[in-house]
């Protein structure tokens, strides 16, 4: 979701969106580097668990049906960490769809 920031003293010459937290965070999930997990380490504090859960299980909904399936398995991996290590909470389950490969 993108929102609209504003610019004080610009009037109508330029207009700023902003991705939200929720999508940035939830896109920082397939590399998730130390500097992803740094920078969602940072952010995590101004949203909620369930914002994240939702968001992500809506992102997950699209990917099964694009190139991005073969990487499902790490992305829930790797929601599953921040639960645990960054927001204390047990991890989601997600079922995968019978053509997604989930690596075993």
């Amino acid at each position: 979701m993108w929102h609209e920031v504003p610019i004080v003293g610009l009037g109508s010459l330029i207009r700023v969106e902003a991705l939200d937290i929720v999508d940035v965070l939830v896109s920082k999930l397939k590399r998730f580097n130390a500097k992803d997990r740094s920078d969602i380490d940072a952010m995590i504090h101004r949203i909620t668990h369930e914002s994240l859960r939702d968001r992500f299980a809506a992102a997950l909904d699209r990917f099964c049906f694009d190139a991005r399936q073969d990487d499902l398995p790490s992305y829930i991996a790797n929601l599953n960490q921040v639960e645990r290590d960054m927001f204390g909470v047990a991890e989601s389950q997600f079922e995968l769809p019978d053509w997604v490969d989930d690596g075993s």
